[in-house]
This record gives structure tokens, C-alpha cells and sequence, in this order.
């Protein structure tokens, strides 16, 4: 997961979800009334000869995502998605040479949450106020608010994501250490966590603490947002850089000092981290729900789930957010006609996308399509004892977005370099001052 970035009423009794097409749908012509180009139609008509849409997406690959496009060219038989996968790291540079072109342009793109506010910047983003103007019934809070930039609706969100930590029964107990529980009131502190996984690691534990995405703002915002030193951007625009305060120097000196005790593995890539939990090596884990189904497979894996921590006297902080559907403002009215259709039945109809997925990673955004999440056969297993509970409260009370400005592709790259410097042995205000600086030049472009 990049991500993909609070949250409230998850599961809100009585939702509707559902804005029909019909109710979205005027008398008007095929292109749909209202269609200029920057701005989705107001209405939406099912068009009456074959249309093709392209759709570039990051967050699924072509097999993963093929269910829902058989779907919905069954229910739209004139539309025809074509669906084109792009790696993550390369999705920017794609973007930025298919939104400008008039010969091989996108029509649908993924778009990741706290991307944003930059991509709207660059001109990327068709305002969809007028599209869906109801989105707030069907989709979470948290989403919606991602979705808006200057108060305008310029995504479509589907997809959104919570942590949890994992711990190895088998390695606390030989340490002499009590399991925490599920809730969010048995929420552990780094502090004691970090005494704990001294005293795992020295009972036999490989590795006493281990994140998920070991070198990602996705996973460690949280962690200087419960130290009080906040997302890292503050001033108009949030543009002014924030990472040197008291609260990123706590939480990121606490950081370094896994690695440099060894209680973090230096080294080790952010696909392989789940492995090491995987095979016992780790007491405690840090990490998504996507990776319940590798750990119930392991059978003879002993462990169970717990919150995502927080600083003594902190706050609890915890990550959120995923994927959401742009659509190019250069549209033509027909194709913003069919682009919204399409976009409306990923995130809305029928609680959106997730239904045709026989398995989900992440919550998705829409309300009612989350039923499906939560009744993942993974968080069946007894290891997983109390943590659907605990992600809907984690998402209602804990989530928190990422840093919200235009100058958010620049920021992820320089704090991703930064925290592998601290990881690597760079005193971690030594490094956050040179991020500091970095920034500052990265977004002078945006303040002139």
C-alpha cells in the first residue's frame, strides 16, 4: 500500500449510498448537459453508440481490476474501459506526458489521495462539484475530504486504508511480557513498546520492532503527529516547511534509535518486511491489514493484533487514506459523460467497486461497499480476535491525513531520502534540517 492518505462514522446506520442514475440522469444530449471542459457534465445519459474510455491506474493491476470492468461493460455495454496498468513510480511521469497529449490522452486516472491538491495545481483534475454532488452520503468522511481541494470535488475516492500492529505471541512469552489487547484503550506507548522489544529481542526475537513501510511518510507521519510536531507543512498553502519542531525531532531521534540499536533491520526493503514478521523473526510488527491473509496462512505462526501505538502523552495518530479516479479536464462532452459513468460506478453504485473483488486489501471509501472489507475471511481467524472493531474506531477517531498541498510530490521524495539517511545513522536533526532546506527550495516555485 502507497498511500496510499481523520475518518468518522465508518458504518453509519442508514447511509444511503446510492445516487442512481436516474436521479443523476436530465433529458439531455449524449454528452451530458452542462460539460465544459475543466468542469464534469451536471447530468449523465447513457450513451446510444460505442464510446471508449482509458482508464491508467497504479493502484491494481490488469488481472486484479478485470472483474470490475466485466461488470460495468455488462451494465454499460456501449462503454468500453480500457484499462491500462502503470507502476507507481513511474504513474507521475505518465500522467504528466498522457494529460497533455492530443494523440495517446487518458480519459480516467488513478489518483493518490495525497497527491491530490498538487495534481489539481498542474491543471490535472476536472471539477466534479456539479457531477456528484451528493458524494458525502455515499463515501467516508476522511475520503471525501481528500477528494476536495478549495472546496471543490476534483476526485472520485474509492479506496481508503488503516494500520494496526501485529506481535508474536510465542516471542513476548518467552520473554516474560503480557499481550496487549485489541482496543483502543490498551494502546501501548513507543516508550514501553521499545523496553518490550528490548527484552523480546533479547529472549530471542531476531528483530524487536519492524515497520511495515519501513522508509515511508505513508507509516511514520503518525509518528511525529503524536509527538506534536504535525504533518510537516504549515503557512498558506502549507508551504512553509515544519519538519525541524521539537515533535519531528522526538519522533525521529526515537526512529533512528531502532535501527542504530538494532531492534529495526537496516537494509531491508519495504516488500520484504512482511516476511520477516511472516516467519517468527519479529516480535512486534507494525503494519497494514492487507497483510492478514500472509499471516493466517502461516499455521504455525502464533500471534495477534493490537493498536497503533503512540507517544506517552501524545496523540494518537494512525495512517489513512488510498486511491481515489480523476478524470482529464480536456474531455470532450462525450467522453466526460461516459468518464463520470464510469467513475460514479466504482465509488457509488451498488457500493462501488469492491463488490466485484473476491478479495479486499483496504476499506473501500463508499460506506456500504466496507461491509464487504470487514467480513474478510482473514479477520475471521482467532489471531485476528478484535480487530474490526478496532479498525472502524482507528478510522472514526485516529486517522490522519497526509500532508494536504500542492507541493506534495516533491515533499514524499525528500522525506523518503530522509528517513533513509536517519535509518542509515544521520542524527535525525541533522537531517531533518537538510530536508528543511530541500523543501524550502522544491516549493519557492509555488509561493512566487
Amino acid at each position: 500500500m502507497r498511500s496510499h492518505n481523520g475518518v468518522t462514522r465508518w458504518l453509519a446506520a442508514g447511509t444511503g449510498t446510492a445516487l442512481t442514475l436516474a436521479a443523476l440522469t436530465a433529458c439531455s444530449g449524449s454528452g451530458g448537459s452542462g460539460t465544459a471542459q475543466g468542469v464534469g457534465p451536471t447530468s449523465l445519459t447513457e450513451p446510444t453508440q460505442p464510446i471508449t474510455v482509458t482508464y491508467a491506474g497504479a493502484a491494481y493491476d490488469a488481472k486484479q481490476i478485470q472483474p470490475v470492468l466485466d461488470a460495468f461493460h455488462k451494465e454499460h455495454p456501449n462503454i468500453t474501459v480500457n484499462y491500462e496498468a502503470v507502476p507507481f513510480d513511474d504513474f507521475n511521469s505518465v500522467l504528466a506526458a498522457r494529460l497533455t497529449s492530443s494523440q495517446d490522452a487518458i480519459d480516467v486516472f488513478d489518483v493518490d489521495m495525497p497527491r491530490t491538491a498538487a495534481y489539481a495545481a498542474r491543471g490535472w483534475l476536472t471539477d466534479l462539484s456539479g457531477t456528484f454532488p451528493d458524494l458525502a452520503s455515499a463515501v467516508d468522511p476522511g475520503s471525501l475530504k481528500a477528494a476536495t481541494v478549495d472546496g471543490k470535488l476534483v476526485t472520485m475516492p474509492y479506496q481508503t486504508s488503516t494500520n494496526i500492529m501485529y506481535y508474536n505471541k510465542s516471542l513476548l512469552a518467552k520473554a516474560g511480557i503480557s499481550a496487549p489487547g485489541a482496543k483502543p484503550a490498551d494502546r501501548a506507548t513507543w516508550e514501553q513498546l521499545t523496553a518490550d522489544a528490548k527484552k523480546a529481542q533479547a529472549a530471542g526475537a531476531q528483530y524487536g520492532l519492524v515497520f511495515d513501510q519501513i522508509d515511508r511518510y505513508y507509516q511514520l507521519q503518525p509518528l511525529a503527529e503524536s509527538a506534536g510536531g504535525g504533518a510537516g507543512g504549515t503557512g498558506e498553502g502549507n508551504l512553509t516547511p515544519d519538519v525541524t519542531n521539537a515533535g519531528w525531532e522526538k519522533a525521529f531521534d526515537w526512529y533512528g534509535s531502532l535501527f542504530a540499536d538494532n531492534l529495526s533491520p537496516r537494509g531491508v526493503a519495504v516488500a520484504d518486511t512482511p516476511s520477516l514478521f511472516a516467519a517468527g523473526k519479529v516480535a512486534y510488527y507494525v503494519g497494514g491489514p492487507w497483510w492478514a491473509g500472509q499471516f493466517v496462512a502461516e499455521q504455525g505462526l502464533d500471534f495477534g493484533v493490537a493498536p497503533f501505538p503512540a507517544f506517552a502523552g501524545g496523540t494518537a495518530a494512525t495512517p489513512t487514506g488510498g486511491w481515489s479516479l480523476g478524470m482529464n479536464p480536456k474531455e470532450t462532452a462525450e467522453k466526460a459523460n461516459a468518464s463520470a459513468i464510469f467513475m460514479k460506478f466504482m465509488g457509488i453504485d451498488n457500493g462501488g467497486y469492491a463488490q466485484y473483488l473476491s478479495a479486499l486489501a483496504v476499506p473501500p471509501s463508499n460506506l456500504d461497499g466496507s461491509a464487504k472489507f470487514y467480513e474478510s475471511s482473514a479477520f475471521m481467524d482467532p489471531r485476528m480476535a478484535g480487530v474490526v472493531d478496532l479498525m472502524k474506531s482507528e478510522l472514526a477517531k485516529t486517522a490522519t491525513l497526509r500532508l494536504q498541498t500542492v507541493g506534495y510530490v516533491e515533499f514524499e521524495d525528500v522525506m523518503t531520502k530522509t528517513f533513509d539517511d536517519i535509518i542509515n545513522g544521520t542524527d535525525a536533526k541533522t537531517a531533518l534540517a537538510s530536508a528543511s532546506t530541500q523543501l524550502e527550495d522544491a516549493w519557492s516555485k509555488y509561493r512566487q
